[in-house]
């Protein structure tokens, strides 16, 4: 149970006090709801530009950010979806141990074309499957280069790219444009 501050009018409390001296108008509301960060898709795009040890550290960082917010869960549910032109690999993080595991021995798989669409159809997938209920949102890693959705997703995206010298493309306006520099990752 958390004071809510954000709703909290001190002109009232405070004229409470002086009015009646140590009596205020307003008490403070006892409860606030938090939107805790639970259920996220992390897509990796495995086309033969990103690769190697910028992934790791890309992966390594969001998920660090992850777990700083004051509102993360000790069990969450993240999708690792790795992809080219179609999903190479699915993989379900739900402890911080399951993501040490799974930073040991990343394998990336795919290195052909680039289509994001493929990653928005097999999330939509999961939502009617029921693995997920309440997506926060998708994280797409990826140079850029392929064929992004016509329509927006019923959850929100962000697509995160590394600046390496080429054209960074426009995203579709229903989504968010992150471009970060190596040293940044």
């Amino acid at each position: 149970m958390h004071i809510n501050d954000d709703e909290f009018d001190y002109i009232y409390y405070t004229y409470g006090l002086k009015l009646y001296e140590n009596m205020p108008l307003v008490e403070p509301l006892e409860y606030r709801e938090n939107k805790r960060i639970r259920e996220f898709v992390i897509a990796i795009d495995t086309s033969g530009s990103c690769q190697g040890a910028t992934v790791e550290r890309f992966l390594q960082k969001t998920y660090e950010i992850l777990k700083n917010t004051e509102s993360y869960f000790s069990r969450v549910n993240i999708h690792i979806i790795q992809c080219d032109s179609k999903i190479q690999r699915d993989v379900k993080v739900t402890t911080d141990d399951e993501f040490d595991a799974y930073m040991q021995d990343v394998q990336l798989s795919g290195f052909g074309g680039t289509d994001f669409r493929p990653v928005f159809d097999y999330v939509d997938e999961l939502i009617e499957r029921h693995e997920f209920q309440n997506l926060r949102g998708l994280i797409y890693f990826t140079d850029g280069r392929g064929t992004f959705p016509e329509q927006p997703p019923d959850y929100e995206t962000a697509f995160v790219f590394v600046e390496e010298g080429f054209e960074i493309p426009e995203v579709p306006p229903w989504a968010i444009k992150l471009v970060l520099r190596e040293e940044e990752i």
